[in-house]
């Protein structure tokens, strides 16, 4: 958009530090206040208010060279004369999965009636904000980073009025190409099934390194709520207009309230302390440690608030939480607890007519949709409450399933060009996006060019799969020149390559990290992926108007052929997963389905597929691969009777259970106890529902 930001500059304090947050603050006179638009970009997060009243938080992550900035109509929340604009920014400052390390800074204007009534510049005051707590802390989880402190007792109404403590901004020499928002804002829903479901008294005998390590270990005693003075009620429902009275002999009183279903978005507390109170906020998926599983190997899943002494209403709006249960362990003699909720923020997506008559199928589809809806934020997430990156392995499943759920395939392309600026010099994409990770995955690169494809095939958008071309050819050139003398493609032996295809023995690609180069082995999943992307890719670029490099027909053929040649064991009549020094290693589903899929040993599918079925010496496939299988079995008619038995066998427990679908069948138990329970991943019943099987279930 041509002047954007012509009068605005980048600004920050004079010095930057890791995990910092900091207040800017900048009046402006406006006449005519319908018309008011706001124009915002930061490094890394920001919160908007005006007048006090919040508007709208949440940056589109992004990558120096790919800066998107926002557009909020701020009017109604503008009066006529002076009015404040108060910005709250947090900065990162290291790399994540989640963000990609970048100079801070804060960018923005006021526009109304054609003009710029105010821009960043140094007429903007900052200061280091005093309630959240600046410098390196414990962190949520690596792919997270920084969990956050914050300390009511310092708040001063900055966004309000008062400049105590502000200084000139500085104005920086910080270099942005700047886009607009690709994907729609999200919005705010108000969860109203939250209960409190458990309450009582906990003791900390002895202090962890960090908050989350301490309620973890601490001692609770269950208090029954009419024993603590409470009305007798059925469901404890919040929020609670008298509020739920508790005190506790022990060092504090704890609460535990179910929000109804998995949530992702914003604490929000509402509670009345006798004194200034440290609390700790646990957040969670499940409570089978008969509390919320705070600190999991080095990972703390809770924040801290200091409370003030008297009622406590507040927000965090810094950080988006995914869980269904929060835990709060409060410092004090004594609690009146009216709430405590996580704010949903939900991307606007319209859901596409269905129609699923059997009973437990329906609650299977049901829990799919709304696990692909907490997936889905700014862009797609593996999972809201560990990780929220964006892979493209994960994110070809949730484009795919989502397109026969939801209407949309614009969001879907915002998150392929988002990959696509992820392109490394080595011609694979990063292991996330946007991010800067020290691994990658190279079988990850195969699926954004069958994410591109896929692209294409649902919504015949020339234009998009134009864009994303010079991408999808240099990836493809990458895994051409790897091809060695076998007429096959080895394994990523460099330090940086992590071999994984799935979480199963044999395929999970080992050491994640490492400091030496792997001995020569062949993988038949990468070279089978490889095989897919090459008998697809001729008809997407002829969809382009372009010609694929190279003979495109004589690369396939003779891949195939390599992969029937070093793969196939004719004694056991299936596909070996690795050959390594001439040996057949790993025998499991997910070469065999992919062999399927690509139509390798024709004359032979017949056995491949009853293998599939049948032969339980086979590794089984993973839920992020259940489509390859189920693609594979559809391949002859009569089977998706088959299919559907699988899908009931493999997700009623877990959709009867919860509101979501597993990471993995061994749910909150796999990883050492830090497995996800919502994970866009394994929604591949609502895809096989809305396709193979529409009508019929």
């Amino acid at each position: 958009m041509e002047n954007v930001f012509s009068d605005s500059k980048w600004i920050w304090l004079k010095n930057s530090r890791v995990n910092q947050y900091v207040d800017f603050v900048r009046d402006f006179a406006a006449e005519n206040i319908e018309d008011l638009t706001l124009r915002i970009s930061a490094d890394s997060n920001y919160a908007v208010f005006i007048n006090g009243a919040y508007v709208y938080g949440g940056q589109y992550p992004d990558y120096p060279h790919y800066k998107i900035y926002d557009e909020l109509a701020i009017g109604k929340y503008c009066k006529h004369g002076r009015n404040r604009l108060a910005v709250l920014c947090s900065y990162t400052g290291e790399d994540t999965s989640t963000y990609c390390l970048a100079e801070a800074g804060l960018l923005y204007e006021i526009v109304g009636g054609g003009r710029v009534l105010a821009g960043s510049d140094e007429k903007t005051l900052c200061r280091e904000d005093r309630c959240y707590e600046s410098g390196r802390i414990e962190k949520i989880s690596p792919q997270l980073g920084f969990t956050y402190h914050y300390d009511s007792t310092f708040e001063d109404g900055w966004m309000n009025a008062g400049e105590n403590d502000f200084t000139a901004s500085t104005v920086l020499d910080k270099r942005c190409t700047m886009f607009p928002r690709p994907v729609k804002l999200l919005e705010q829903r108000d969860n109203r099934d939250r209960t409190l479901i458990a309450q009582g008294e906990f003791y900390v005998p002895q202090k962890y390194d960090t908050p989350a390590e301490t309620v973890a270990n601490c001692f609770l005693r269950h208090v029954d709520i009419t024993a603590a003075g409470n009305a007798f009620a059925p469901v404890n429902r919040l929020p609670q207009a008298a509020g739920y009275r508790l005190s506790s002999a022990q060092t504090g009183v704890y609460v535990l309230v179910d929000m109804g279903r998995e949530t992702a978005g914003f604490l929000s507390l509402d509670f009345e302390v006798p004194c200034d109170a440290t609390v700790v906020a646990a957040f969670g998926e499940h409570l089978q440690d008969l509390r919320v599983r705070s600190f999991i190997e080095g990972r703390n899943f809770a924040v801290t608030y200091r409370a003030k002494q008297g009622r406590n209403v507040w927000t965090g709006l810094m950080r988006r939480l995914g869980c269904r249960y929060v835990q709060l362990y409060v410092y004090a003699p004594s609690l009146v607890l009216f709430d405590c909720k996580i704010i949903g923020t939900e991307y606007p997506v319209k859901e596409l007519p269905v129609t699923v008559r059997d009973g437990l199928r329906h609650k299977i589809y049901e829990n799919g949709v709304h696990t692909l809806r907490c997936c889905m934020h700014e862009h797609y997430e593996d999972c809201p409450w560990r990780e929220q990156a964006l892979y493209a392995m994960d994110s070809r499943n949730q484009m795919l399933f989502g397109y026969t759920v939801f209407d949309n395939a614009k969001y879907a392309q915002a998150n392929l060009r988002l990959m696509s600026k992820g392109l490394r010099k080595d011609g694979l994409l990063e292991l996330c996006f946007p991010a800067r990770v020290a691994i990658t995955i190279p079988s990850f690169s195969l699926y954004f060019v069958l994410a591109v494809i896929e692209n294409y095939q649902f919504t015949k958008d020339v234009a998009f799969a134009a864009e994303m071309l010079p991408a999808v050819q240099k990836i493809v050139q990458t895994f051409a020149e790897r091809r060695d003398e076998t007429g096959l493609i080895p394994e990523f032996s460099e330090e940086p390559y992590w071999n994984f295809y799935e979480w199963k023995p044999g395929l999970d690609g080992g050491l994640i990290f490492r400091d030496f180069r792997l001995p020569v082995q062949y993988s038949s999943c990468l070279n089978l992926l490889y095989l897919l992307v090459l008998q697809r890719l001729p008809a997407f670029c002829a969809a382009v108007g372009v010609t694929p490099i190279g003979d495109i027909a004589e690369q396939e053929l003779g891949l195939r052929a390599a992969i029937e040649r070093d793969f196939y064991d004719e004694e056991r009549r299936l596909f070996a997963s690795v050959r390594k020094n001439g040996v057949l290693q790993c025998y499991a589903q997910l070469p065999v389905a992919l062999a399927v899929v690509a139509g390798c040993k024709l004359q032979e599918r017949e056995t491949l597929l009853r293998a599939l079925k049948e032969d339980a010496s086979l590794v089984t496939v993973s839920l992020a691969n259940k489509l390859w299988m189920y693609e594979a079995l559809l391949t002859e008619k009569g089977n998706l009777d088959c299919v559907l038995r699988d899908i009931d066998l493999t997700f009623s427990a877990m959709a009867q259970k919860d509101t979501t679908l597993y990471e993995t069948e061994c749910g909150a138990n796999d990883f050492a106890l830090a497995g996800s329970l919502c994970h866009g991943w394994a929604a591949v019943a609502c895809y096989i529902y809305n396709t193979a099987a529409k009508g019929l279930v």
